[in-house]
């Protein structure tokens, strides 16, 4: 099977994600190399209502502590695709930030991408990846 793309990189979809302990995963993200956009800190102490981390290569992600505002999103369920040029390195930063490796670094035979996989401290899945569709 071929795999086709447009070659056109679409970085306009913000991925939401909740945390149990949201201080602990940005600064888990901050470690992988997201940069912090905005800060809105939480009702409770040591929550965060609103953080913006951005991809220096494109895309936001949106960071907020669990029942800190209505969502039906829950921490330990997403799945997320980060595009980046160089995955060895995000694999090293994710190592020395402990994270645990899903999916060990490869290149994919099946389409054209050098990746891995990772899980976050709240279990979520975190794929980096050369394959930008």
């Amino acid at each position: 099977m071929a795999v086709r793309a447009s070659g056109v990189r679409q970085q306009s979809i913000w991925a939401s994600v909740v945390s149990d302990d949201a201080p602990a995963l940005r600064e888990w993200l901050l470690a992988l190399g997201f940069t912090e956009d905005l800060m809105i800190p939480g009702e409770r102490d040591g929550a965060i209502h609103h953080c913006q981390l951005d991809w220096p290569e494109g895309g936001r992600l949106m960071l907020s502590s669990t029942d800190e505002r209505p969502t039906p999103c829950r921490p330990g369920t997403s799945s997320l695709h980060v595009v980046t040029a160089d995955p060895d390195a995000v694999m090293a930063r994710a190592l020395s930030a402990g994270a645990t490796v899903v999916h060990e670094l490869v290149d994919q035979t099946d389409y054209p991408s050098r990746d891995f996989t990772v899980a976050d401290p709240d279990g979520n899945h975190w794929t980096f990846a050369t394959f930008a569709g």
